[in-house]
């Protein structure tokens, strides 16, 4: 239809390559956008296993069977669901999310797989409601950004934490847009690891390690993440 309106209009042919050029970035743009707008859902977890590097983290957290974990901003349970694989039957995996409806998705999925070392739990930007002194490790991935208190949301994760428990935090930052304030980062769903080290520290978390690119998404999705590992 927008073809035909295009070789209807009373420009020159000039003109109408220039229109349909226009038109065809569009479309790229809104492909590219649809592309990535579910990123994190289900049917994109195939194409997360290329860049995400999920054994590289596990390693870092030193991540065993047994071992009782967090995935605070679990969407519908990447994450979740390798870690349930790696603690095994005798290890625990809460997963925390703000939206019911990724929860409800997730249980979902815990059943068509009959994974049973999982608990979902609906969590608060401040607030992921774990258990106290009793996990070995969380991980905030590509969520942090997101919470209303940062101080408050580290708090109650470490106390979550047992003695050198270990959280995870990987968010993504353009490299346009390093130099923004945390405001106007945080607007664009993305966050500059200096602000994050800045929390961790007033926290009383131990930086033991800290690399930034961590995974580079420049050619996928415009963007870089970063990683932080601290230790409770």
């Amino acid at each position: 239809m927008v073809l035909k309106l295009i070789k209807a209009l009373a420009v020159d042919q000039h003109m109408k390559a220039i229109l349909l050029l226009l038109l065809i970035g569009l479309s790229l743009t809104g492909y590219a956008q649809d592309q990535w707008k579910n990123i994190y859902t289900e049917s994109a977890w195939k194409e997360r296993d290329q860049w995400q590097r999920a054994e590289e983290i596990f390693s870092k957290l030193n991540l065993k069977e047994g071992d009782k974990v967090a995935d605070v901003g679990c969407h519908e349970g990447y994450i979740t669901v390798k870690m349930a694989k790696v603690v095994g039957s005798k290890g625990k995996v809460y997963a925390v999310d703000v939206q019911q409806s990724r929860l409800d998705k997730l249980n979902g999925i815990l059943k068509e797989r009959n994974i049973q070392n999982v608990n979902t739990v609906k969590g608060d930007y401040d607030n992921p409601h774990l258990p106290l002194n009793a996990l070995n490790a969380a991980v905030i991935i590509d969520t942090y950004h997101e919470m209303d208190d940062h101080d408050d949301m580290l708090m109650h994760i470490k106390a979550s934490l047992i003695t050198k428990g270990r959280l995870i935090i990987c968010e993504p930052i353009a490299s346009d847009r390093r130099n923004l304030t945390r405001t106007e980062q945080e607007r664009k769903h993305e966050l500059g690891m200096n602000y994050a080290l800045e929390d961790l520290q007033k926290a009383g978390f131990r930086i033991i390690f800290k690399q930034d690119p961590y995974i580079d998404r420049e050619k996928i999705k415009g963007d870089k993440m970063w990683l932080i590992v601290a230790e409770k």
